[in-house]
C-alpha cells in the first residue's frame, strides 16, 4: 500500500527504508554487505529478517544515486558513504519530522471521524499503542542517550519528562470529568 495524499508527502524519500538503514550504518565507517545484513537481522530481534536478495540490490541502487561508493579489498567489496549520502542525512531528519507531523495528524482524523460504536473498538488499539510507546520509548532513552553531550542529554530527558507530567496531567484531568 502506497500513501498518496498529496505531492508533498512527507513520507517520500528518494531512497527506501532498507537503504536509509545501510547509509546509517556506513556513516560509521566502511563495511562489507554481509556484514550490515547481520546487524540489521540482529537489531530487529526476528521482527524482520533481511535476506541478501533484497541488501544487495539496495546496495546496488544506492551506488547507482551516487550515495555510496565501493571499494574491493582481500576479494572482498566494502561499501563506504559518499558526501552525497552524508548530504541525504539532513533531507532524512526533515522527512522524518514532516512524516510525523503527517502521521499524528493522520490518526487524529481517522479517530475524529470514527463512529461511536467504531471508536470502542479503536480503544483496544490505542491501548495496545500505549504499550508500544512504552516500549519505544525505553528502547529508544537507553539507546539514544549513549554516548551523547550530557547537557544535550539533560536537555532532552528533562524536554522528555514535562511532556510525559504533561501528559499525566491531561489523563487526571479526563478521569476527573468521569466523577
Amino acid at each position: 500500500m502506497t500513501l498518496s495524499i498529496n505531492s508533498q508527502n512527507p513520507l517520500r524519500m528518494p531512497v527506501s527504508p532498507l537503504q536509509m538503514l545501510l547509509l546509517i550504518q556506513l556513516d560509521g565507517g566502511p563495511k562489507y554487505g554481509y556484514e550490515m545484513l547481520v546487524t540489521l537481522k540482529d537489531e530487529f530481534e526476528g521482527t524482520w529478517e533481511p535476506k541478501t536478495g533484497t541488501v544487495y540490490p539496495a546496495l546496488k541502487s544506492l551506488e547507482k544515486k551516487g550515495y555510496i561508493s565501493t571499494e574491493t579489498r582481500d576479494k572482498t567489496d566494502y561499501y563506504k558513504i559518499t558526501t552525497q549520502g552524508k548530504q541525504l542525512f539532513d533531507l532524512m531528519l526533515y522527512h522524518l519530522e514532516g512524516s510525523i507531523d503527517f502521521s499524528i495528524k493522520y490518526i487524529s482524523v481517522v479517530f475524529k471521524w470514527l463512529t461511536n460504536e467504531r471508536k470502542q473498538i479503536a480503544v483496544k488499539f490505542m491501548d495496545k499503542l500505549a504499550n508500544k510507546e512504552q516500549i519505544m520509548t525505553a528502547r529508544l532513552l537507553g539507546t539514544f542517550t549513549e554516548n551523547i553531550d550530557t547537557d544535550i542529554k539533560e536537555n532532552l530527558l528533562t524536554n522528555i519528562k514535562k511532556n510525559t507530567q504533561s501528559r499525566l496531567d491531561k489523563i487526571d484531568t479526563l478521569l476527573e470529568k468521569k466523577q
